[in-house]
């Protein structure tokens, strides 16, 4: 009974609350607050590299267990350089890092040097293949996303299958992170919208803590299928969460399968990457 009250209450949301006001063309006069506003914008699922390119130089090998510097240059679809770049989430560009085998992540913001290049140090914990996720808006043409895969020297893990969290709870930095989901975890199906929330407590004492904004929201969750080819990465939907220790994504999986999931929020100055691993 109590999903169906909730479930109606988003309705509730997504008709503007009333159903004595006229339904509004939205295309025409789209919503400005609300879930049907959020549930508009641009979530960033599997967004397209809109024929922009990334090329990575690096000044030495790339060698694990070492910090190095990674120059990024950004070309547009004729093979030009960017001049032009505009803040998402308060940055010119969002470099996610993750291993094929999805157990290390990273998520950092290259400089702009301008003419398209970026420049970022970065530190290896072990030797394989690395994906590099670069997120950017060149010349007004949206968000764009280019993957690159790169090798690094060094010593390899042995490579874990992915399996699904056997609790969606777990603890980072003293605190406790729980995901819930609507529907349930277990109904989540591709193709349908999802609702992610997340619920964060001092771990010692239970109790509450006070989020602060991480670029710009209440927090981010970036996330990827088994093979690393679905991504996507979306924002805390700020009107629905409750206080600053309970955070709400939105999202839609594309296809089903495996996914893991890293949310990451700001707490006393620290960023926490809270990792899950679902089935949809």
């Amino acid at each position: 009974m109590l999903r169906w009250l909730v479930m109606a209450g988003l309705i509730a949301l997504l008709l503007g609350g009333c159903t004595a006001k006229p339904l509004r063309n939205v295309e025409i006069d789209p919503p400005t607050r609300g879930l049907l506003h959020y549930l508009q914008q641009d979530q960033m699922t599997n967004v397209s590299d809109r024929g922009y390119k990334v090329t990575v130089a690096e000044e030495q090998s790339v060698e694990s267990g070492r910090e190095i510097k990674i120059e990024l240059q950004v070309l547009d679809p004729s093979g030009l350089p960017v001049e032009r770049f505009t803040e998402d989430m308060t940055k010119l560009m969002h470099l996610i890092i993750v291993s094929a085998d999805l157990s290390t992540f990273s998520h950092v913001h290259p400089v702009h040097e301008g003419q398209g290049k970026f420049k970022v140090k970065l530190s290896f914990p072990h030797g394989g293949r690395f994906l590099l996720i670069s997120e950017f808006m060149p010349d007004d043409v949206g968000l764009t996303v280019y993957k690159k895969w790169i090798t690094v020297g060094g010593a390899e893990p042995a490579i874990e299958m992915l399996t699904v969290s056997e609790s969606m709870q777990t603890v980072v930095s003293g605190v406790e992170v729980t995901l819930t989901a609507m529907p349930d975890m277990k109904e989540i199906k591709a193709g349908e919208m999802a609702m992610l929330n997340f619920t964060l407590k001092d771990a010692a004492t239970g109790n509450p803590i006070k989020l602060e904004p991480y670029l710009g929201t209440s927090g981010h969750c970036v996330i990827l299928d088994e093979s690393a080819t679905q991504y996507l990465h979306v924002h805390a939907v700020s009107d629905m969460s409750a206080g600053t220790s309970s955070v709400m994504f939105h999202t839609q999986f594309p296809k089903a399968g495996m996914y893991k999931l890293w949310a990451q929020f700001q707490y006393q100055g620290k960023v926490l990457v809270a990792p899950f691993v679902i089935k949809v």
